[in-house]
């Protein structure tokens, strides 16, 4: 079993990296410090802890969010016997053998997506975890954003009726000198893969989640720049594939396509989501949703010679939360920690996302769709 806790001590989360989704986890976490975590009349406290390579980072970090351990060694960080949960930020290369540790240390592991840049790694990550019996999540905050959780919920409430298709559209401009994200994306030892494995690692699980169980994939994939500039001027040549498109057949039929890229120019909130279904659709962002139902569905008329119109009648907006997907999601897990409950998406999902993302890419490869045999329930 998993290190043991109790409300005197709290938890401690040890967060792994000094990056931008650092800075999202410990956003989160510090929200759910100031609350605590309530379970039936008990409160737990919650502590943050702190990992980076770079001093000054780690001390900024440190003073900004009031973190009790603040270290530039990773094996001290994962070793102390004081970090209950070890949340782990860091490049995709570096969650296998930093989450392996935690595992075999009894602590309960929280991750990035992917859950490591090779599938066989996270195979053996979720052996070790059910060898070891803690607890165990991976970040899919698409599943908990505000207008994604609606379209959910509207979907199990039977608003939509019986699903047909579903549409994601993502991407932004990444210009050949890379200064909006960083350049280690780029290199296949570092990230893994390029879009696919990095932006499918959420697509298939949200879409999972939403419509069900994928029994088949197809994918072309480009690379837009075989060679870009870092931030700082050097030249390196780009080892993975920056643009896809992603077919998708569920087991209950439903069809679906993702296009997702690096050198697209946005019109909208990215993601956008669209779904249509027998009784109703939605189109949604993370921040906003539409819904139209069948009553209020006009009858299409087409005249190419003149200008289109009523398009955009019919719409009905649906007013939704401000919410912080990540500090939803983490509060969860913690709160499943304490109660000893399963808390999804876990790892689970994420060997299966990794295997679908694999399929992704044999199928880019061989120029045909791949089924996928060994899909599970979400």
């Amino acid at each position: 079993m998993g290190v043991s806790i109790d409300p005197s001590r709290g938890i401690t989360v040890g967060v792994l990296g000094t990056g931008r989704m650092a800075r999202l986890h410990l956003n989160a976490l510090g929200a759910i410090r100031r609350q605590g975590i309530s379970v039936g009349s008990t409160r737990w406290p919650v502590s943050l802890a702190v990992y980076g390579r770079d001093p000054a980072k780690v001390q900024s970090l440190a003073d900004e969010f009031e973190t009790s351990v603040a270290t530039t060694d990773l094996d001290e960080l994962v070793d102390r016997p004081d970090v209950a949960v070890v949340d782990n930020c860091l490049v995709n290369s570096l969650h296998y053998e930093p989450l392996l540790r935690a595992v075999r240390n009894g602590k309960h592991c929280f991750t990035d997506k992917p859950l490591t840049a090779e599938l066989g790694d996270a195979e053996r990550l979720l052996r070790a975890a059910h060898e070891a019996g803690i607890h165990h999540g991976i970040v899919q905050n698409m599943r908990f954003q505000a207008g994604t959780a609606r379209a959910k919920e509207m979907i199990d409430r039977g608003d939509l009726g019986r699903l047909f298709h579903v549409r994601v559209v993502f991407g932004y401009f990444v210009p050949r000198h890379v200064t909006n994200r960083p350049a280690w994306f780029y290199q296949k030892e570092q990230a893994g893969g390029g879009i696919v494995h990095d932006m499918m690692a959420h697509f298939f699980d949200l879409l999972r989640y939403m419509v069900g169980p994928i029994e088949r994939v197809y994918a072309e994939t480009g690379t837009a720049f075989p060679e870009r500039v870092d931030a700082e001027g050097q030249r390196f040549k780009v080892e993975v594939e920056d643009l896809a498109a992603v077919t998708i057949r569920f087991r209950s039929g439903v069809v679906g396509d993702v296009f997702a890229s690096w050198v697209r120019r946005k019109h909208e909130e990215v993601p956008f989501f669209e779904l249509d279904g027998e009784k109703g659709s939605v189109i949604c962002s993370f921040n906003d949703l539409k819904f139209q139902g069948a009553d209020q569905t006009a009858q299409f008329k087409y005249d190419p010679t003149r200008k289109q119109s009523g398009f955009d009648e019919g719409w009905e907006t649906i007013a939704l939360p401000a919410v912080d997907p990540f500090e939803v999601q983490l509060r969860r897990f913690l709160t499943a920690i304490i109660t000893d409950q399963r808390c999804k998406p876990d790892w689970e999902d994420a060997v299966v996302n990794q295997r679908l993302i694999e399929a992704a890419y044999e199928a880019a490869r061989t120029g045909q769709a791949q089924r996928v045999d060994q899909e599970g329930e979400s």
